[in-house]
């Protein structure tokens, strides 16, 4: 008798039902709310509302996580730093009247590009610029736009770390009516004030000729690691 007056209780106490909370950063708040819910369980932003599915008991785990988080989001600054080292080398051999002749040669660049990002949590920013080209290769040529930039999303998460949402992009007209395309997407958990890698695209491309005349031979590497930094302001 006590098993059954036991099982309903205790279904009751693990059923679903629907919260709604008032949320001026409702929106931002919705990948933060996600991992905290049991299986079942669903979080939408609606008009400035939490609309929750979730049990009574994780209702509960889930206002004491928002107590840690002011409602008026606050700002915050994206530092990036993104180097380009690259380099080239070439050589090759050619037959003329006056003989064989060899040479080869190599060329070293670095260029580094800082950005600086001021946006309110849980709001995507970015920075790029594009280029126009005309791509061949069909049978009309189609106009593409080459950009170089990132965006990026910042939320706060409850014990004042910061996770972000980045996507860069880095393409290049490659000559002749062709493009290179470069681009990557990450989501990582940072702490304010400290550099953290966001990783590395590296392009590598060789190329090489032969003739009667002889024949050369070309190599280039480019190597773009990406860095970020986040700093938090005041309330």
């Amino acid at each position: 008798m006590l098993l059954l007056i036991a099982a309903p209780l205790l279904a009751r106490a693990d059923a679903l039902s629907i919260h709604v909370i008032q949320r001026a950063d409702a929106q931002a708040l919705v990948p933060v709310i996600r991992p905290l819910l049991p299986e079942g369980g669903y979080v939408n932003a609606y008009q400035g509302k939490l609309v929750i599915r979730t049990t009574s008991a994780n209702f509960d785990q889930v206002l004491a996580a928002l107590g840690d988080m002011p409602e008026v989001p606050r700002t915050v600054s994206v530092h990036l730093r993104r180097r380009a080292d690259g380099g080239r080398s070439g050589g090759g051999v050619s037959i003329d009247r006056n003989g064989v002749r060899a040479g080869a040669g190599s060329i070293q660049h670095q260029r580094q590009d800082d950005y600086r990002i001021d946006t309110l949590a849980g709001h995507a920013a970015g920075i790029s610029q594009g280029t126009l080209v005309a791509l061949t290769g069909t049978q009309y040529p189609a106009l593409m736009t080459l950009k170089q930039g990132i965006r990026i999303t910042p939320v706060m998460t409850g014990d004042g770390r910061v996770r972000l949402t980045v996507a860069q992009r880095f393409d290049e007209p490659a000559g002749d009516g062709v493009a290179r395309t470069q681009g990557a997407d990450t989501t990582l958990v940072v702490t304010p004030g400290q550099w953290r890698s966001l990783g590395a695209i590296t392009v590598s491309e060789r190329t090489g000729a032969r003739g009667l005349s002889g024949g050369a031979t070309h190599s280039e590497r480019l190597d773009l690691p990406l860095e970020v930094k986040v700093e938090i302001g005041g309330r």
